[in-house]
C-alpha cells in the first residue's frame, strides 16, 4: 500500500472528509447563538464584539472586526505565559544566546540519553 499512489483512496479520504465538515458545520449552526437568522437579517457576532457597535478610535472601521476579540481565548489563556516572557525580556542580546544555547543544551542533551 505504501508503495504506490492509489487514487481511489484519495476520494475516499476526500469523501470523508466533506462528510465530517458537513456534519459539523450543521452541528455548529445547531449549538451556537452567534448567528442572527431572523429580524435585520444575518448578522456576525464574533466573540462579543458587535459589528455595528463604534469601537473608540476605530470609527473608521465600522461594520470590520479589528481582530481585538477574534483572539480574545488564546491571549486570556496565555495571558500568565506572556507575563513570564516580559520579565524575562531584557533586551540583551547575551540573554538571548544563553536562552539559545540553553535549549540547544537541552534538546542534544534529549537525543543523546533518548538515542
Amino acid at each position: 500500500m505504501f508503495g504506490y499512489w492509489d487514487a481511489l483512496y484519495f476520494i475516499y479520504a476526500f469523501l470523508i472528509g466533506l462528510v465530517i465538515s458537513y456534519l459539523l458545520m450543521k452541528w455548529a449552526e445547531k449549538v451556537s447563538t452567534g448567528t442572527r437568522r431572523a429580524g435585520d437579517g444575518t448578522k456576525i457576532y464574533i466573540s462579543g464584539e458587535d459589528q455595528d457597535k463604534v469601537i473608540p478610535h476605530f470609527e473608521h472601521l465600522r461594520g470590520h472586526f479589528t481582530g481585538r476579540h477574534v483572539m480574545w481565548g488564546l491571549i486570556r489563556g496565555t495571558h500568565r505565559m506572556f507575563l513570564v516572557f516580559r520579565r524575562e525580556h531584557t533586551g540583551l542580546l547575551t540573554d538571548y544566546v544563553a536562552y539559545l544555547l540553553l535549549t540547544v543544551a537541552i534538546v542534544l542533551g534529549a537525543l543523546v540519553i533518548g538515542g
